[in-house]
């Protein structure tokens, strides 16, 4: 089992930078020494990288955090198109443990108070198999996406950050896996139906589970109920719209799945801090 890497929050790890790279057939990682934490994701192919001497094997869907300090690079090369997720990250102070956690209750260190904010302590595994990969990708692909570094879009991308960490944490949970076959038989369907208008007795009809058993094993595994699944996808998807064409609001509200575009304008702001019109002209000015 990899060791967990330990740490309390808040305050929350601090990000630093992001991107995506691509190793050839044949390539191999470069070997150096950061003074940071790299995360490395692989979204496509699979990696061989040794740290401190420590050689490990990250496939497709699966990240190694490695650590400040420590020599790491590529000790075999490719035998494929590698494609990957990078974020550079620091976390002071943190130590290593081999013990993980089972749920949120078992993190709280502090409960908060009128004055102190409550405190817990993260368990991240120093290489995992990501679940959720979606909900990972969507976070890797809106720091990438906030590329100006002015006003406070840096700010904005370590709240995308801490999101990240908070997903990871709960994928890092001891899950009991009747609830995970749950939730995943339900997002496949949202996935799928996202664009519809979310009744639960339909969903409790094509799935045969109980509409309160689907919503409690949705907020154990991904910590969030059906309805705000599929609202992310919705606004995931208009995202995508508003950053690739000149579409009307009514239209692309229409287009996911809601009727009325005052109330699709609500969500989004709601969603993403910000109005449809105000993240088309972001988008289309950090893409230039």
């Amino acid at each position: 089992m990899s060791p967990f890497i330990t740490f309390t929050v808040p305050p929350f790890p601090v990000y630093i930078a992001s991107g995506k790279g691509v190793f050839h057939q044949g390539e191999r990682h470069i070997s150096r020494i950061f003074t940071v934490f790299d995360l490395l994701y692989v979204t496509k192919g699979e990696l061989w990288i040794t740290e401190d001497e420590v050689p490990h094997h990250v496939k497709e869907g699966e990240y190694i955090i490695l650590s400040p300090g420590l020599s790491h690079g590529g000790h075999l090369p490719c035998k494929e198109e590698t494609l990957y997720e990078w974020l550079h990250f620091s976390i002071d102070p943190f130590e290593f443990t081999d013990r993980s956690r089972e749920h949120w209750l078992d993190m709280k260190q502090n409960q908060a108070t009128f004055e102190k904010a409550a405190s817990y302590e993260f368990r991240l595994p120093q290489k995992g198999k990501v679940k959720g990969r979606s909900v990972l990708e969507k976070h890797l692909s809106a720091m990438r996406a906030l590329n100006d570094d002015a006003s406070e879009l840096p700010l904005k991308k370590q709240l995308q950050f801490e999101g990240m960490l908070i997903h990871l944490q709960k994928e890092a949970f001891h899950i009991p896996s009747a609830k995970e076959t749950v939730a995943s038989e339900v997002v496949h369907y949202l996935e799928r139906h996202f664009t519809q208008k979310l009744k639960m007795e339909k969903l409790a009809e094509v799935l045969h589970y109980h509409p309160d058993y689907m919503t409690r094993c949705m907020q154990t595994v991904y910590g969030m109920t059906p309805s705000q699944y599929i609202n992310r996808l919705k606004m995931e998807k208009a995202k995508s719209m508003l950053a690739s064409t000149n579409e009307k609001i009514a239209f692309i509200a229409e287009h996911v799945g809601i009727d009325d575009p005052t109330y699709f304008s609500k969500l989004f702001r709601q969603n993403e801090g910000m109005t449809p019109i105000q993240y088309r002209h972001l988008a289309k000015r950090t893409t230039k």
